[in-house]
């Protein structure tokens, strides 16, 4: 069985509006190229 890999990802990269200006800064690569093999944990 496999272990589940969890990485700490700033908010912002992965499109939740809470930068300083309301906005985000999707990482379009970070979520669809690493994303189907980890689990992101928000910061």
């Amino acid at each position: 069985m496999a272990t589940e890999i969890r990485i700490g990802v700033s908010a912002c990269l992965l499109g939740e509006k809470v930068r300083y200006d309301g906005g985000h800064k999707h990482d379009r690569y970070l979520t669809r190229a690493v994303g189907p093999f980890v689990t992101f944990v928000p910061v």
